[in-house]
Parts: C-alpha cells; structure tokens; sequence
C-alpha cells in the first residue's frame, strides 16, 4: 500500500497503522523528503513528486492519500483495476471508472481511539513533530509560520 504524504500527520498515522496490521507500506513523500521520510519504518520511500521514482512503482493493490491533486493523479495509473483508495481530500477523477474502490475517509468522535493515539504518541510510537512553539500574545507569528510551510505542527503556549 502507498500512503501519499506520509509525513503529514495523518500520513504518519496511516502508515503507523498499517504497520501495526503488518501491511507492507510504501511511504510517498516530495523528493527533499525522502532523508526525513526514511525514519517512518515503511518498507520503502518513494518520491511522488518525481516521475521517474512514480514510474519504478510496483502495482498497488492500495492507496491511503492524503495530499490528493497532480500526486494522486500521477500515481493512480500504479493501482490494479478494482484496487482500493482511501482519500481524506476526495475522489480523485477517473478512479471509478477505472474500477477503482474509493473511500472518503472523515473523521468522527471515538474517545477510545482518541486515548490509544495519544498513548501511541507519548511513547513514541507516533512522532508528531513541532516546528515551532509560540505564546498567545504571538498568534500573528504562529500563523505566518503555518503560512510559510513550516515544516510541523505550530503550538499556542499558555
């Protein structure tokens, strides 16, 4: 299986997750990425951005995509006819007629699963990193480092 951004925090939850039900997970990150993206523990790392890389795929019987766009699109063409993608951002076109299973993924309120995430990340197991933290009276800066990209989660301190 293939999960499109992987080291977004929901790629990291999903890829996480599918090892956790000993799927063989293939990690799809940019190109500058692929160093970062090598400590996921995924089977391989490959480059979605890159053509080539996309090219060298083996057939998916499974794509998780969160980044959706131009990266799904360029790897559906890797997923076998009745193959299955779940997508947090929406059905990307020409995946049912293709045969393609598609899933949108929300989110929805499951305090059980909720407290075993957060166990996961205080032991470890899920990195979720931070970028930056800044105090309240710096909601200003925080939001312009969300606007640059920065490259994980931005925190509002008390």
């Amino acid at each position: 299986m293939l999960v499109t951004g992987a080291l977004g925090s929901v790629g990291r939850y999903a890829v996480h997750a599918a090892k956790q039900r000993n799927v063989r997970v293939i990690a799809g990150v940019r190109k500058r990425q692929l160093d970062e993206a090598a400590a996921l523990g995924a089977e391989r790392v490959v480059a979605v951005d890159d053509p080539e890389a996309v090219a060298g795929l083996p057939e998916l019987q499974g794509i998780a995509d969160t980044v959706g766009g131009e990266t799904v699109a360029a790897v559906l063409p890797k997923l076998v006819p009745g193959g299955k993608l779940g997508s947090v951002v929406g059905e990307p076109a020409g995946a049912k007629a293709r045969g393609i299973q598609v899933r949108a993924m929300q989110t929805h309120a499951d305090p059980a699963r909720l407290a075993q995430l957060a166990q996961e990340v205080a032991s470890g197991a899920v990195v979720v990193p931070i970028a930056a933290r800044f105090p309240l009276a710096q909601v200003r800066e925080a939001f312009q480092a969300v606007a640059h990209g920065a490259a994980g989660k931005v925190l509002l301190t008390l």
